[in-house]
């Protein structure tokens, strides 16, 4: 088939969910990519794979079609099955996703790119874990809903109310952030967790979520109804270390409640079981948001 239009429309149905938005380019290692267009190649019936020394036999009359796609080495397995965790993620909550982050990078993953309390999928191909979260990023959005959260849970600590209803609480994790901002990006920085580590939601008590709470609201901006960045010294972590001083920046809080997956187990059953022990939590922020 001399077809190149058609050929290039397989290719991104196929690689979909790992695309970058509004980009031309894809989260995905080339030797994955190889095998993604090899595998369309082989199921397509009007599609076929020809060397240089076939297609001078094919001038002669003479052509054959190759044979499947070499077996796949253990990374390649493994980047296929976390392109098929980002289909199901997408297909089991029915969104739009918005991708992040980048292969070469520790994580990368999709959100449902809502602006508030959004679902989110995070890879991390180094060591070969999955995550699905529930996210509310220190964001404007509409009326900073990040700042009602926090002022909410403040007055009424509904999160303590919930944790005993959840299923499995010991195996979801809370990670309140420190987010500094260097121009539209977020560094690195040693003080990054509020209360100084994630906490399993079986671990909270009454004291140590105020705590985190008391300082994740002065991470916004107190003079503007914390409807605004704060202004907090900082260190950033560089790749030979922290530096040696601190530097005053923009800073704001970021909330994720995540429960781990193992992307080796079947994806659809385990993808499911862990929104449905999510779902309570993303209403709960969603409420307590203002989202």
């Amino acid at each position: 088939m001399n077809d190149c239009r058609k050929f290039e429309s397989l290719v991104h149905a196929k690689l979909l969910q790992l695309r970058q938005k509004k980009r031309e380019f894809f989260n995905i290692h080339p030797d994955d990519a190889i095998v993604a267009i090899q595998s369309i190649l082989w199921s397509a019936p009007d599609l076929r794979i020809v060397t240089i020394a076939e297609s001078q036999k094919e001038d002669s009359g003479v052509s054959r079609r190759t044979g499947p796609p070499r077996k796949q080495s253990a990374r390649q397995s493994r980047d296929t099955i976390y392109a098929h965790l980002l289909d199901g993620f997408t297909e089991l909550l029915k969104i739009k996703r918005r991708p992040f982050g980048q292969l070469n990078k520790p994580a990368y993953g999709v959100s449902d790119g809502r602006e508030g309390v959004q679902w989110n999928l995070k890879i991390y191909p180094d060591v070969g874990t999955a995550r699905v979260g529930v996210n509310l990023e220190g964001m404007k959005y509409s009326g900073w809903p990040i700042a009602s959260l926090i002022r909410s849970e403040l007055e009424v600590p509904a999160l303590l109310r919930l944790v005993p209803h959840l299923r499995d609480p010991e195996n979801i994790i809370l990670r309140f952030a420190r987010d500094a901002w260097l121009a539209t990006s977020r560094p690195d920085i040693v003080e990054q967790l509020l209360g100084e580590r994630e906490f399993r939601l079986s671990e909270l008590t009454e004291e140590i979520w105020h705590t985190i709470l008391s300082e994740a609201i002065r991470c916004l901006n107190e003079d503007r109804s914390y409807r605004g960045r704060g202004r907090q010294a900082v260190t950033l972590l560089r790749k030979a270390g922290p530096d040696a001083e601190s530097r005053m920046m923009p800073v704001t809080p970021h909330l994720t409640i995540w429960a781990p997956i193992d992307p080796e187990r079947d994806l659809t059953e385990d993808l499911s079981a862990a929104i449905e022990r999510l779902a309570p939590v993303h209403e709960w922020a969603s409420k307590a948001s203002g989202a």
